[in-house]
């Protein structure tokens, strides 16, 4: 019996749900500390005495420890497994969220931010390869949108516990919440299952046995299983994300992920301080972010519904073209209802964008180098996280008009839809398995 298959053909039961609500919860925190220095960002002007090109280089010292997250442990959890990169990454970023609140200079709040970066990265392609490893077939897109959802989740929970607490308390108070993921480390050693591949890998077969067990409770402990496409002769590396025909894909899934990401940390962290330029209060700029993630939310999950009817591809420039006209459109009015709107569009076009995204390109890849694959495409893709806030930050401190930024966020998105349609998905894992 094929083991890849009998996951993919399983139903959703109480192994998957608890497998999601540990990775939901997980996420959620990332998208918590993801949006967390957007929504303290005009306190924290003041309060590190930064001018707002500097704001944008201490918001990139998060991204930059992403990036290098991302390739870092996306490639080492193909070789020690997927669960125990998760644990590191989840300690990583908890322990630096707590020591972001404890900093007192612009310098020390700048390093903790990277250090939480580097588990934010690393985390991130880990929980999609995991989630896609153990989702039945027909479920995969919903089920890796709906864990990506947290990233919203995580957004509003940042947003309303600013506008909530930051009168009342420091603001120290809301990184040293960033840390709570800590108590869930012994429910992630206890519960959360390595992948099926490292398992084979390392020649753990009654332990995966027992996983397919609660895929599966018919299976026999006596079931021969056989894993086409792990460690034999499909070993991960760099060239191998190349090989196959893979080259052009690779690439082009490469600047989906640069250009979305792009978007979203460059709108997510500039997003209040351009509505207060743009003449609204601190607490209509905060509304805002929080609309955006609300939009998000909704966005992200129906798209994944959507995208496991019509399929990934024509889901994705949907989304990626609603993104881009109504970032656009945002350049055009100031009225508070028409802005409500476009922000939430533009919240539902590449937070969807990248939850389905997140899904496609860890199915574009065999599962013996899906950690390698995602690590690199969200580690490159970092790379536009990282220029997002910097190119803002910078057009604001120039004093150039509000329409300059969003114009520079928009385009983006025309960008990824067109490398969407150069991804040549007859060269996918998932088309060669089906």
């Amino acid at each position: 019996m094929n083991g890849y298959e009998l996951i993919a053909k399983s139903k959703f039961n109480q192994f998957h749900l608890l497998m999601f609500l540990l990775l939901f919860m997980i996420i959620s925190f990332d998208g918590y500390d993801m949006f967390i220095y957007g929504a303290t960002l005009p306190v924290l002007l003041e309060a590190l005495k930064m001018d707002p090109a500097q704001a944008g280089l201490i918001g990139s010292c998060a991204l930059v420890g992403a990036a290098v997250g991302a390739l870092l442990f996306g490639f080492m959890a193909d070789k020690i497994g997927r669960k125990k990169v998760i644990i590191i990454c989840t300690i990583l970023f908890s322990v630096g969220s707590i020591l972001s609140g404890l900093s007192h200079t612009f310098y020390t709040f700048g390093f903790f931010r990277f250090v939480a970066g580097l588990g934010l990265g690393g985390v991130m392609p880990n929980v999609v390869s995991l989630t896609t490893e153990y989702a039945p077939r027909k479920n995969r897109a919903i089920m890796v949108a709906a864990i990506f959802s947290g990233m919203q989740v995580g957004g509003i929970l940042a947003a309303g516990m600013t506008i909530w607490l930051l009168g009342e308390v420091e603001w120290r108070i809301l990184y040293f919440i960033g840390g709570a993921p800590l108590l869930m480390i012994p429910l992630l050693i206890k519960f959360l299952p390595e992948s099926a591949n490292s398992l084979v890998k390392h020649n753990r077969i009654v332990e995966l046995k027992r996983i397919l067990q609660k895929l599966d409770p018919t299976l026999s402990p006596e079931t021969v299983l056989s894993f086409q496409g792990t460690a034999e002769g499909k070993k991960s590396s760099i060239k191998s994300l190349f090989s196959e025909n893979r080259a052009l894909s690779t690439i082009a899934i490469w600047v989906v992920f640069f250009m979305n990401m792009y978007m979203s940390f460059g709108l997510g962290t500039w997003l209040p301080q351009l509505m207060i330029n743009a003449g609204f209060g601190l607490g209509s700029g905060l509304f805002f972010l929080l609309t955006l993630n609300v939009g998000a939310l909704f966005g992200s999950n129906v798209a994944g519904v959507i995208a496991d009817r019509i399929g990934y591809r024509p889901t994705l420039v949907g989304l990626y073209i609603i993104a881009s006209l109504s970032i656009f459109l945002l350049s055009l009015t100031t009225n508070f209802y028409s802005v409500l709107f476009l922000v939430a569009l533009a919240g539902i076009g590449f937070f969807g964008g990248q939850n389905v995204g997140n899904a496609y390109v860890s199915l574009f890849y065999p599962p013996s180098m899906r950690s390698t694959g995602m690590g690199f495409a969200f580690g490159l893709g970092r790379l536009g996280a990282i220029l997002g806030p910097v190119i803002a930050g910078f057009i604001v401190s120039w004093g150039m008009a509000i329409q300059i930024n969003f114009l520079a966020l928009a385009i983006p998105g025309l960008i990824a839809a067109a490398s969407v349609l150069l991804i040549r998905e007859k060269h996918s894992y998932l088309h060669q398995s089906q």
